[in-house]
This record gives C-alpha cells, sequence and structure tokens, in this order.
C-alpha cells in the first residue's frame, strides 16, 4: 500500500506500508538518492511506533536502513543493518531484503527473530569495539601476574634472557627498559651464562624433573608443579604454626597463597597443601615453579642453595 495515512490529521503519510489482510506488518519510508536519511529517522521511527509494526526501513533506494522501531534504546541502536546497493553483493541484497521485509517472513514474525539477532551480535561487536582498547591500555597500565609470565616467557624462548617483571612492565607501557638492579651490562652476560650453564648440567626446562634434593633428602616428583606442591607441604611440615607468612607473598594483584582458592588468580589451577586449607596458585610455567619454590623457602630464612632439582 503506497502512501498509508498514520496518525489521524495530525499524523502523515508514510511511503509503502507492508501489509497482510488483517494488520500492517512493516513500514518503508522513500527519500530521493542524495536525500540525508538522518534527518528523516525520527519520522518513520514515530510512524512505525505509533502503527505498531515491528520493522521499518528509511531508504534512497540506494541506501536503506532497517529498524527495531519498538526497541527501548536511541534511534541509532534500533537500527539493526544497512545495506548499500552500490557496494554490496546483489545476491546478498536480495537475500536480506527477502528475509527481513519478505512477506513469508513478515507474517510469521521471522523477520522481527532475524532482526533481533543481528542487532544484539552488532551492539555487542560496538561494545567490544569500545571496551577493548580502555581493556587493554589498564592491561599494560597494571599488568597482571599472567601477561606478565607469558611475555617474560617468550622473551626467553627467542633470546634465553629472563626480564625481570620491572623490565616487562616498562616494555608494556613502551618506557625505557631498565637495566637488572645492579646497572652493569656485563652482569646481564654473566648471568645468562650461568643460566645456560646450569641448564645444561642439570637439565632444561623442557624436561620434566624427576626428584629434588631439599634439605638434603630426596623427594620424587614428576613435573615443576610437583617441585612447587612438594616445596610447600615439606615447609608446612617445618612451619604448620607459622606457614601463615606465605600468605604474605603476592604478585601485582593476586596472592600466590590463600586460605580460600578463589582470591587466587586461576582457582581451577590450585593445589591444597596436605589437607591444611593452604592453597597456592599452580598456573606457572616450569621456571616460574622454581622461582616461586625458591621465594616460599625465602619467606622462612631458607637460601635457594637448599633446592635442587634433578633429572635423569
Amino acid at each position: 500500500m503506497f502512501e498509508h495515512s498514520v496518525g489521524g490529521k495530525k499524523g502523515g503519510r508514510v511511503d509503502i506500508a507492508l501489509r497482510n489482510e488483517s494488520r500492517v506488518l512493516a513500514l518503508i519510508e522513500a527519500k530521493a538518492p542524495r536525500a540525508e536519511l538522518n534527518t528523516h529517522v525520527e519520522q518513520v521511527l514515530g510512524y512505525a511506533f505509533y502503527e505498531g509494526v515491528d520493522i521499518c526501513a528509511l531508504t534512497t533506494g540506494l541506501e536503506w536502513w532497517l529498524y527495531l522501531p519498538r526497541e527501548p534504546s536511541e534511534p541509532l541502536k534500533r537500527r539493526f543493518t544497512v545495506l548499500k546497493v552500490q557496494q554490496d553483493p546483489l545476491e546478498q541484497l536480495a537475500e536480506d531484503l527477502e528475509r527481513f521485509l519478505g512477506k513469508n517472513s513478515l507474517i510469521s514474525g521471522e523477520s522481527q527473530q532475524q532482526a533481533k539477532r543481528v542487532l544484539k551480535a552488532s551492539l555487542e561487536a560496538d561494545h567490544l569495539k569500545t571496551e577493548l582498547p580502555k581493556i587493554w591500555d589498564q592491561m599494560l597500565e597494571d599488568p597482571d601476574n599472567e601477561l606478565v609470565e607469558l611475555i617474560s616467557r617468550r622473551v626467553y624462548e627467542k633470546l634465553s634472557i629472563r626480564p625481570s617483571d620491572e623490565q616487562v612492565v616498562a616494555a608494556l607501557r613502551n618506557n625505557p627498559v631498565p637495566l637488572e638492579r645492579q646497572s652493569n651490562p656485563a652482569q646481564w652476560v654473566v648471568r645468562r651464562d650461568q643460566e645456560k650453564a646450569t641448564e645444561r648440567s642439570t637439565g632444561s626446562t623442557t624436561s620434566q624433573p624427576v626428584a629434588i634434593m631439599l634439605w638434603g633428602s630426596r623427594h620424587s616428583v614428576g613435573s615443576y608443579a610437583d617441585v612447587l606442591r612438594t616445596v610447600a607441604e615439606k615447609l608446612f611440615e617445618r612451619h604448620a604454626d607459622d606457614f601463615d607468612r606465605l600468605l604474605e607473598l603476592k604478585g601485582r594483584k593476586h596472592p600466590f597463597v590463600a586460605r580460600d582458592r578463589h582470591e587466587l588468580r586461576w582457582p581451577p589451577r590450585t593445589s591444597e597443601v596436605a589437607s591444611s586449607g593452604y592453597y597456592i596458585d599452580m598456573n606457572l610455567n616450569a621456571s616460574n615453579c622454581v622461582r616461586r619454590s625458591e621465594k616460599f623457602l625465602d619467606c622462612f630464612g631458607y637460601p635457594p642453595s637448599d633446592l635442587d632439582v634433578l633429572f635423569e
């Protein structure tokens, strides 16, 4: 139906009304090819809302803006798609027009359901486009342990150098990367050579340990996670009364040990220490399992040399 009256004497006429025998199903407002559609959005949405239709379109013939007029949001967030005749594939245009404005689709209600799915996906994409950069900026400003450890591991794999957390954070923030605390470039080389020599004599972090020597006693292990778990258990055997010391050890955001496993970074990747009610974060790579074990020992005054990781 052309020039369909909407709103009585104070209303207007919409160019095209698509209807079945009983009611209007959709409205189309047509403008000249070079018309500025933005200036007519409120008009067509007003017509559609008054008429009670679920879908309406605003078009110049070359461009089609399709709306869900009864969605509870601002006009821009009610537009679920834009079709451009001069840019979009013709088969896709024909399919979309049939899907959203075809007689059978409108009568069955499939048009509205499809439109709602498209609108939801579009709004989610817009939300991600806005929020993802904010989240990334926040991660750069205050990187969590997982991001720092991932980058540290990748650097070591490529360069055989383990950067400190401070160096990784500086790189993420696009700041000058500082030297180690000793500020002596020569010591970097010494440290790197020492690490390589250690790996040659005891096995690399790609090999699985078979045991640890702790305070002169041998304990069998099957993985680096077992190294950390065993050190924690042996410490608890010696220091059950003051094991709370480990609760003070924290990364940038999360503790290393907690009474409530949900306080840890990855609750599913935790291990209880000898049925003690203490949980330790186990979401660590090989080198960080050893580092964390040494930090646990240091917390009770034991030197790193008390722990040796053994390989076959």
